[in-house]
């Protein structure tokens, strides 16, 4: 095995893009400033998947890093019944095989959220420290450290846990809390922390021309998992005391869960006149969906740093969201948005009221979150923090 290592010298060919429906990686040529003049395996959801991580994979992928890092993706997860995603993965592990053992493979750089994600990359990032690989561990998950308290398994699954935190070159985290925690739960992981990547349209004013909804006024948008988790039971409450508070606003929803159940509290409330439901919004629908919104709320009961709230931020919504996750380092409340805490039914009522009577607050607020996002979590920053990290972790001779 060690011969393999040391012989870590050949380039990948040039290659077109691939997608195998099951199990596919993503080939891109060697670029003349890739980090470690070998490989990068990337390993995560499939980027045509619905969630945050298949929206970060995503924007990295459009923006340039594959090319610029060479990387290569391995896709470790799939939608659908458990022999698809047991197909999926064992394609995977056969992929990422054989590229270790083709000696070029110089990083291996792995997205991660809880319970069987966990599994997965925790057993490839072990298979490739074998190969005498560097390793990244990029923690997405906000409920991670419920996982590893409370998790199958209990004491032996919090060691392996420590364990894959800190034998791995690298882990990044999207905010300092989470960077706490990591260093608090093992306190030998190498932490960094960058934030999820957005994309900043640069003429809103376009956007909204194109779309047939921009003159609409009046409009409060959800994007995410419908579910308790996510506070949308909690929106649809605040939504019905807030329409008879300031009748003639309109919320739309978008996304996937628990829609049903949604869609018959809307009725129960008697708002359903007043609820748009968008089914999952993506590419160009997205862009005109924020165009068109006055005010996006996400009462979440935990994060780690959601993209949803980076996308509004990025349109200049006026924002109302609750502290928790990674949200306290991306945004200041009343600076960027508004804070509620998780579950304030009465306080999201008074948020929206606020901001529905104050077109000047909706403005300035949305204006300073577009600008702190496009300083801070621009796509074109976060990829060159990530390629500086493969840099780091070759360069340093970390595995």
């Amino acid at each position: 095995m060690r011969r393999i290592v040391e012989a870590r010298s050949s380039k990948v060919g040039l290659d077109d893009v691939t997608v195998d429906p099951i199990a596919a990686d993503l080939r891109t040529p060697n670029a003349s400033d890739n980090p470690a003049r070998g490989t990068v395996l990337m390993l995560g959801t499939s980027p045509e998947m619905r969630g945050g991580i298949a929206s970060v994979v995503a924007a990295l992928r459009d923006a340039g890093l594959f090319e610029r890092s060479n990387v290569r993706y391995v896709v470790t997860h799939v939608e659908g019944g458990y022999l698809r995603k047991s197909f999926c993965f064992v394609g995977a592990t056969a992929r990422a095989l054989r590229m270790l053992m083709s000696g070029d493979v110089t990083v291996v750089h792995a997205h991660v959220s809880s319970r069987g994600s966990f599994w997965r990359k925790a057993l490839l990032l072990w298979l490739a420290r074998r190969f005498g690989v560097a390793t990244i561990f990029h923690l997405h998950d906000g409920r991670f450290a419920e996982f590893a308290a409370t998790g199958f398994g209990g004491g032996l699954l919090r060691r392996c846990i420590r364990r894959t935190l800190e034998t791995s070159s690298l882990v990044i985290v999207l905010s300092a809390r989470w960077r706490d925690w990591v260093r608090g739960f093992a306190p030998r992981a190498r932490v960094r922390v960058i934030g999820n990547p957005v994309r900043c349209p640069p003429d809103l004013e376009a956007i909204k021309q194109r779309n047939p909804q921009h003159s609409q006024v009046g409009r409060i948008l959800f994007l995410g998992k419908i579910g308790e988790h996510k506070g949308a039971f909690d929106l649809i409450e605040a939504f019905a005391r807030f329409d008879a508070l300031i009748p003639g606003w309109r919320l739309a929803v978008g996304g996937n869960g628990d829609v049903e159940r949604f869609l018959a509290e809307a009725q129960r409330l008697g708002v359903r006149d007043s609820v748009d439901y968008l089914g999952w919004v993506t590419g160009r629908q997205k862009d005109f969906e924020l165009a068109a919104t006055d005010i996006f709320v996400l009462p979440s009961y935990g994060e780690g740093m959601p993209m949803s709230v980076l996308e509004a931020m990025a349109f200049g919504l006026a924002l109302i969201t609750t502290p928790v996750g990674g949200i306290p380092d991306l945004m200041q409340p009343d600076r960027h948005g508004l804070w509620v805490n998780p579950g304030d039914v009465p306080g999201l009522v008074q948020c929206l009221e606020r901001l529905a009577n104050s077109p000047e607050l909706r403005a300035r607020l949305g204006a300073a979150a577009r600008q702190h996002v496009q300083a801070v979590y621009a796509v074109e920053n976060i990829v060159a923090q990530i390629h500086e990290s493969y840099v780091d972790v070759v360069e340093s001779g970390r595995r």
